[in-house]
Order: structure tokens, then C-alpha cells, then sequence
């Protein structure tokens, strides 16, 4: 699994507080996944004919209920608090 992080500037999350809350349920990094930091994207831009297009990619039900808002809430046992 791939943990990604986007680069909002603000220092929202703890990572060493993350990784710890991830160790504690049983998850171990570079075995069971990895954390990556990606740039914030909030919009994209285009016009005229650039040469792209847009794909959405729609995954089985599963796969697709899966909640990062969920999982986060089921390691906090402090709710209202950023794992």
C-alpha cells in the first residue's frame, strides 16, 4: 500500500505520530507500505487542444467503499484528532 501526502504547506499531519499509530496496528513500513509525498493539485487547467484528455478509472464496489477518512478514525482513539 501507498500512503500519499500531499504537500499543502501546512503542518497538519505528524508523520512520526502517523507511522507510529501504523506500528501500533500491526504495519510495518517498506513491508506493508510505503509513504510518498505529492505535490497539492487542487485544479487542472486546460484549453484550446492541448493533446490530453482526462480518464476516470472506476474500480469493483470493494475496492471503491474503502474510506482513508474511515481507517484514520478507526486508529485515533482521540476523535476530532489528525492521526
Amino acid at each position: 500500500m501507498v500512503i500519499l501526502i500531499r504537500d499543502t504547506g501546512e503542518e497538519f499531519h505528524n508523520r512520526d505520530h502517523m507511522i507510529g499509530k501504523l506500528m501500533v496496528a500491526g504495519f510495518s513500513m517498506w513491508k506493508d507500505y510505503e509513504i510518498m509525498d505529492v505535490p497539492n493539485i487542487v485544479d487542472i487547467t486546460y484549453g484550446r487542444d492541448v493533446g490530453y484528455t482526462f480518464t476516470e478509472i472506476r474500480l469493483n464496489e470493494e475496492i471503491e467503499d474503502i474510506s482513508a477518512t474511515k481507517i484514520r478514525d478507526s486508529l485515533n482513539p482521540i476523535k476530532g484528532h489528525p492521526v
